[in-house]
């Protein structure tokens, strides 16, 4: 393993210069508990790249421990928090002569919090799935490979749909993909973790959900630097809300269904790397509150909202020190007669009228600082990176680089997921993130990324001094 070979003390070198990075850098800073799931991201894929090739024939084991710490101002509350999180990982693999695999992995895990706030730990199955490949299993009797390729995956695993916009989680599941010519073909059923956060904060459900999620998607393979895609996804709600804190006879349900078409691919030029996905949105959802005349509490408003994400990315891959500078556009509806939730049932679409605010199951990276959801929102992204110090072994594989973010409401009297903005006006801040990702040895890597987000004229005769978030982590496989 390379960063292995040469003395023991190198490594425990390393080791050490990295546990002081992240505690120089931890004891300084200070935004929106939201902010975590951007380096819970980072971290699944980190994870899910560092997830080893099984042997065939062979079982193999492994695991991780992550050391993480958050320190970021929660603008809600008007406090500083702090947070100290430990993760251990255990995993176990088995392949079969490439026809059969089997994966498990388990977590356990402490958030120990500062402060007066509880100590929060659990353990779960994070992910256990069989998978089975019929094309390769007819390729070894044959030794041809059929003009089909068929492989069925049941279990519980990590899930995205086109480019991950309206989903991106993990679900309970069965999922095919089918391969015929010059098209690839998915489609699964699953269930969401019951005790997973539901993208409705109403206090009633906002911890819990139950929701089957079922899509199709059909990619097409037969350009040679494009991929263009099409795909349906469907939201199913059944969450039970909390009958102490539901008021009586309210509903919670929130089913929508997704139509979404894009691609991804290179432009022009060979390292110029691009994305774009645009979706709209249909379904049901439930109001809360006063009712119109006619209208009664049972009964639901339609959904018509939608969705837009592009995003450019350059490699300068002949170039010393690799730098890599990009560009992203997002853009989501929102409901003007919504009061104070951009998705949420309490605070939501006022009863009788159409709901224009778009809600998904999706991920982008829209700043650590500010992260809003992907509601009501335009977002404008810079960002850049290099690898400054490739030529010294030690630092080879360290990335540092800065992303700039601009943030404006979609419509300016429809709420946006802070709920302490104070005008209607449209432009909400802007923001400034760096981060180092650092992969120190084959075993170690590092992440730090710090952001300050300044809020715009949303935040007029409110509070308007600049909100900080800082995390860094250390991964260590084994």
């Amino acid at each position: 393993m390379k960063g292995l070979s040469g003395n023991t003390h190198r490594i425990a070198w390393r080791g050490l210069l990295a546990s002081v990075l992240v505690a120089i850098c931890v004891a300084q800073a200070a935004a929106q508990p939201a902010a975590s799931r951007i380096y819970d991201e980072q971290l699944r894929v980190k994870l899910d790249n560092l997830d080893p090739e099984t042997r065939e024939d062979k079982v193999d084991v492994g695991g991780w421990l992550n050391i993480a710490f958050f320190d970021y101002d929660d603008a809600t509350a008007r406090t500083e928090r702090q947070m100290r999180q430990y993760e251990l990982r255990a995993w176990a693999s088995m392949n079969l002569r490439g026809v059969h695999k089997f994966y498990v992995r388990g977590l356990a895990s402490l958030d120990d919090w500062s402060g007066n706030r509880s100590d929060e730990w659990g353990t779960e199955i994070e992910r256990a799935w069989y998978e089975v490949d019929l094309g390769k299993l007819l390729e070894n009797h044959s030794g041809r490979r059929p003009p089909i390729g068929v492989r069925i995956k049941l279990g519980r695993d990590f899930m995205s749909i086109g480019t991950a916009l309206v989903l991106s989680t993990t679900l309970d599941m069965a999922r095919a993909e089918v391969t015929i010519g010059d098209w690839e073909l998915m489609g699964f059923i699953g269930h969401t973790l019951r005790d997973s956060w539901n993208i409705d904060n109403s206090p009633a459900v906002a911890n819990r959900q139950q929701r089957w999620i079922s899509g199709f998607q059909a990619t097409y393979l037969g350009f040679n630097r494009h991929r263009p895609f099409v795909y349906f996804m469907h939201n199913d709600d059944n969450t039970d809300p909390s009958g102490s804190i539901a008021g009586p006879g309210q509903k919670y349900e929130y089913n929508s269904d997704y139509i979404g078409m894009g691609s991804t691919g290179t432009l022009c030029l060979p390292n110029l790397r691009y994305s774009v996905e645009g979706v709209a949105e249909l379904g049901r959802t439930y109001s809360s509150g006063s009712f119109p005349d006619g209208f009664e509490p049972g009964q639901s408003d339609r959904i018509q909202a939608w969705a837009v994400n592009a995003v450019l990315e350059y490699l300068f891959v002949d170039c010393p020190t690799k730098p890599r500078v990009g560009f992203e556009y997002l853009f989501a509806t929102g409901d003007s007669d919504r009061s104070t939730a951009p998705i949420g049932t309490d605070g939501g679409n006022r009863a009788g009228t159409l709901d224009r605010g778009f809600g998904g199951f999706g991920f982008r990276d829209l700043g650590i600082a500010f992260s809003p959801e992907i509601s009501n929102i335009h977002v404008y992204a810079i960002n850049a990176s290099f690898f400054p110090l490739e030529h010294i072994e030690m630092f080879e594989a360290m990335e540092l680089g800065t992303k700039l973010f601009f943030y404006s409401r979609a419509h300016g009297s429809a709420p946006i997921s802070d709920p302490t903005t104070t005008s209607e006006a449209q432009s909400t801040g802007f923001e400034m993130d760096f981060f180092c990702n650092w992969r120190m040895t084959s075993d170690v890597a590092l992440t730090v990324r710090y952001g300050s987000f300044f809020p715009g004229n949303a935040y007029d005769g409110g509070d308007k001094s600049a909100r900080q978030f800082l995390y860094g982590g250390l991964v260590f496989s084994f």
